[in-house]
């Protein structure tokens, strides 16, 4: 058994620690927007290729104290660097610095890194590797918190939540990991209809979509972190794939729909859902909300509406207030979950949330609220 370190939006560790224990994962521990977790190789690759919620998997290499920057070199340069990975694949450093003075920033963390990595090569090869910042074959995050420094591979490469289908954009899309979480904070069962009245280029849709078909986010990714490390096993990755392949259903039985006012957004959901081979499960229509109608008489919204940062503030309350209107009268007996970092914006839906979470979408600090939508009284439910 390995540790490793899945890492999370803010928010959403708890949904990341359930979907962690759900995929077989031991000693699950919630950290700050991430969860550490034990398991052995093939574990490590199914939680890249079935974490819904996860950015990236990390494997912990080393953690030590340091004071200085001399100490930071020696435990770098005491790492067998030559064991994890070839002199020929290039490299890039990521760090954070929090509480230690001796360091001046987190560059200089990285360089210091990157120093001693590259002199061990030097030194035991004869040639070293060549660091880029863009594309890198091999990631190396140094984690610095007052003297304690932890080093970290990162086995996923680019970040989880580029599932491969977004082909066409649309303004301000959400991430495909946040979407994830947010279906599964609000609890649906795979069943009932399934709703979002502002898609946009279909993101939720297409999360809830996969949900409800067994199909694992990134198994149709061709390129992962851990492929440029020595350590990688093709064997077991490819007994990894299988086992989260034949959990993947043909049909389901739901509905899941999405719609959007804009005719060049419900362009882009199309072409994503198409690309995310979804498209005999969701359904898109050029509709603003206030304009459509409920599929059924029960069932579930999860919406990401505009926050407001590029429009009028009176416009962007007029809309909420017309969202409330919308769900008081033709929405009864559905839950609505919406996120937003407009505070004041939510207020004006005029309904009182039964449920609230703080996420984080991106930087933004978001109130991800639950609308319960009944039938008669409150009392009578």
């Amino acid at each position: 058994m390995e540790t490793y370190v899945a890492i999370a939006p803010g928010g959403l560790e708890e949904v990341l620690e359930q979907e962690l224990i759900d995929l077989g994962a031991q000693n699950v521990k919630i950290l700050h927007r991430a969860v550490e977790f034990e398991g052995d190789e093939k574990l490590l690759y199914k939680a890249n290729m079935g974490l819904r919620t996860a950015i990236r998997i990390l494997i912990p290499i080393a953690k030590e104290r340091v004071r200085n920057q001399n100490e930071l070199y020696s435990v770098v340069k005491s790492i067998n660097w030559v064991r994890w990975f070839e002199p020929t694949k290039t490299l890039a450093m990521f760090s954070t610095v929090s509480n230690a003075p001796e360091f001046n920033n987190d560059f200089f963390v990285s360089l210091k890194t990157k120093d001693a990595i590259v002199d061990q090569f030097r030194e035991l090869k004869g040639v070293r590797p060549t660091i880029d910042k863009d594309n890198p074959d091999v990631r190396i995050y140094i984690h610095l918190a007052g003297e304690d420094c932890s080093i970290y591979i990162d086995s996923s490469g680019e970040s989880l939540h580029k599932r491969g289908y977004r082909k066409a954009g649309h303004l301000a899309p959400l991430s495909e990991v946040l979407a994830a979480g947010l279906i599964l904070l609000s609890g649906w069962d795979k069943k009932e209809p399934f709703l979002d009245p502002m898609c946009g280029s279909g993101t939720i849709v297409i999360e809830a979509a996969m949900m409800a078909a067994g199909m694992s986010p990134n198994l149709k990714r061709e390129n992962f972190g851990m492929f440029n490390l020595k350590t990688f096993n093709q064997k077991i990755w490819d007994r990894a794939w299988l086992e989260l392949k034949v959990l993947q259903k043909k049909d389901i039985d739901t509905v899941i729909m999405g719609s959007d006012k804009s005719p060049s957004a419900i362009a882009a959901a199309r072409i994503n859902i198409e690309a995310a081979g979804v498209d005999e499960f969701v359904r898109v229509s050029k509709k603003a909300f206030e304009d459509r109608n409920p599929p059924k008489e029960k069932g579930i919204i999860v919406c990401n509406p505009p926050y407001g940062e590029r429009l009028n503030p009176q416009t962007v309350y007029s809309l909420y207030k017309s969202m409330g209107s919308q769900l008081k009268y033709h929405y009864s007996g559905f839950n609505a979950w919406f996120l937003s970092s407009n505070i004041r914006a939510l207020k004006q839906l005029g309904l009182r949330p039964s449920e609230k979470h703080i996420i984080f979408n991106g930087p933004l600090e978001c109130q991800y609220a639950k609308y319960e939508m009944y039938r008669g009284s409150r009392e009578e439910k």
